[in-house]
């Protein structure tokens, strides 16, 4: 990788970016309304120029006092049977695990070990309350059902994994301090020794065996059983030793653990309805209450061998609305926001005590047709001509004000084996759109029923009203509905969608590559696409241990993928973030998950 990941994090007082609608407080000229009503359609415009001004509207309905209850009533705090277990889509979080670093570390036959990684860091004192707002609420207490990157982020609060990403995406050890291979069949992990559970359970040899078995183990429903396929068994050496079988070789496997299977204990995780009331993990911090669609809390747990935790207590809430988000910020009912609207950055840039950061995320936001529900996007003619009909640099300068890189890969440039240089770009041409819709069959267009969510991703409900717009101009009609994270999740697993708007994380390839396109796996994002050549490499590729040549075959994967266009390619978004004065050290990464890492907060 030329450059660090941690260099593409972009601090306060923004980049620049042209200016396609005037300062949020004065609103649109008639000729920028004219211009961009045509550009992306009337209601689109509006939509957005009401969130530029603030809609009063809007912020008197989730004032800050009552965002919360606003996006709807919260409950009692939740047990076990009222927990929720969706397993949910591939997100920027669970799925990028690994881009900038390579494995060849991992994958060699001597340990890698780091040794200041491997002691438990000095501890420091937990002080203040930290209160986070994101766009949707978690999935499920079950952290091997939840997968959105914000699920993640709280879970890996509570639970650790064997092996975890910095912040420019280079492996270090986590609950796994060396690892190697004996035999391409064979990996040995070793342990840190003296960590425990939250209930007093000794972390050893015996939890990674049980929570490998949990983590594939049918009854659970986890989406992300299939990145664990090679696997065939773990045999513990010892009390901190274990050999993991697989299969065949399976040059990921390092890779893969760094965003899967996080440690449980053995007694507790046995009895999942007992285990959800209390999630007893070894993270930086402790399980203390969920009510579902209000908050959830943890505290700290006591000195942890990571240095964490430097807060007391973290508290997530959901508020889907951007601009709730932003007036609970600013009237101190929160201390950190996610996803701060594109049109309203301007403004609190410009505000004493609030600072503003960016991470270019790593994951592709893209379109994914069903091949299952409707016939019509098993064409590829049509699914080109998508491509072609939709204008990303229009969505990039004027709904997401610059907030975005348009995708000239199915990954992002540092991503190895995402990303291949001078693939043939789609560009905007709707008359090349019409062309190939009329070479499929369809002169004069068709319609679809096209789903998205509201809150999840940056602008992601405006984006998807604006490609609605561009895609009638060529006699395509989407017909939109925005659903709720946690139901949304539930139609993609169910495959009910005949589209829809998603983030798929990058890294490492061959997870994504599993879970979206090999009719063999059928993963969770999979929606019916077969193509004999791309599984035949998914599966050369994940046999290879070789750096080099599995990111040769991922590369050759991705010029068939980026031709066949499975997907619809859209952009690698800004993740934008807000803090408020008393958080120090906040640093957001491109992994669209919130890390606390040395994070602090003025008591």
């Amino acid at each position: 990788m030329d450059e660090k990941l941690s260099d593409k994090i972009i601090p306060e007082n923004g980049s620049g970016e042209e200016q396609l609608f005037l300062d949020s407080r004065r609103g649109l000229n008639r000729r920028e309304f004219v211009r961009l009503t045509s550009l992306l359609g009337a209601g689109v415009v509006g939509s957005l120029a009401l969130a530029a001004c603030g809609d009063a509207t809007a912020t008197q309905a989730v004032s800050p006092t009552t965002a919360a209850a606003a996006a709807t009533t919260a409950p009692a705090a939740t047990t076990a049977a009222s927990a929720t277990t969706a397993a949910g889509a591939t997100t920027a979080a669970s799925a990028t695990t690994a881009a900038g670093a390579t494995t060849a570390a991992a994958t060699s036959a001597a340990a890698t070990t780091a040794a200041a990684a491997a002691t438990t860091a000095a501890a420091v004192t937990a002080v203040g309350t930290l209160t986070i707002a994101q766009g949707v609420d978690i999935e499920s207490l079950d952290p091997y059902v939840t997968t959105s990157g914000a699920s993640k982020g709280i879970m890996w609060t509570i639970f650790d994994r064997l092996v975890v990403k910095d912040i420019d995406f280079k492996l270090q050890p986590g609950l796994a301090i060396s690892w190697k291979t004996l035999d391409p069949n064979t990996w040995e992990l070793k342990l840190r020794q003296g960590v425990k559970f939250h209930n007093g359970e000794p972390f050893d040899a015996n939890s990674v065996k049980f929570s490998f078995a949990r983590f594939v183990d049918p009854a659970i429903k986890n989406g992300y059983a299939s990145n664990l396929k090679p696997v065939t068994g773990v045999d513990i050496v010892d009390d901190y030793t274990v050999h993991v079988k697989t299969s065949a070789p399976f040059g990921d496997f390092i890779e893969t653990l760094s965003g899967y299977v996080e440690m449980l204990p053995p007694k507790a995780a046995a009895d999942t309805a007992s285990f959800l009331k209390t999630l007893p993990g070894t993270g930086p911090y402790k399980f203390v209450s969920w009510n579902a669609n209000d908050k959830f809390v943890v505290e700290a747990a006591g000195p942890h061998w990571s240095g964490e935790p430097r807060i007391k207590q973290v508290i997530f809430r959901p508020i889907p609305d951007g601009t709730a988000r932003i007036n609970e910020l600013k009237s101190g009912g929160v201390d950190l926001i996610t996803n701060v609207p594109a049109l309203q950055v301007n403004s609190l840039q410009n505000q004493s005590g609030i600072t503003v950061s960016r991470a270019l995320n790593s994951g592709s936001i893209v379109l994914i047709p069903s091949f299952l529900t409707t016939d019509v996007f098993k064409k590829k003619e049509v699914r080109q001509a998508i491509n072609y009909a939709i204008d990303k640099d229009a969505l990039i300068k004027v709904v997401l004000q610059g907030n975005a890189s348009p995708l000239e890969s199915p990954y992002a440039k540092f991503i190895p084996g995402g990303y291949v240089e001078g693939l043939p770009p789609y560009k905007y041409d709707p008359d090349k759109a019409k062309s190939l819709l009329a070479a499929a069959g369809y002169p004069n267009g068709f319609k679809f029923s096209f789903k998205g969510p509201n809150g999840r991703y940056l602008q992601d409900k405006q984006i998807c009203e604006a490609i609605v717009g561009q895609l009638a101009k060529v006699g395509i009609t989407a017909e939109l509905e925005t659903i709720e994270w946690s139901t949304y999740v539930q139609g993609i697993i169910g495959r009910k969608y005949d589209m829809f708007f998603l983030l798929q994380g990058g890294a490492p390839v061959s997870v994504n590559a599993q879970t979206n396109w090999s009719s063999k796996i059928k993963g969770i994002a999979w929606q019916g696409y077969s193509n004999p050549e791309v599984d035949d490499l998914i599966d050369k590729a994940g046999q290879t241990v070789d750096d080099a040549q599995r990111i040769a075959l991922y590369e050759q994967m991705d010029k068939i993928i980026w031709d066949d266009a499975p997907w619809i390619f859209l952009y690698n978004q800004q993740d934008i973030y807000a803090s408020a004065a008393k958080v120090k050290n906040f640093k957001p990464t491109s992994e669209a998950v919130v890390r606390l890492d040395k994070t602090e907060v003025s008591a």
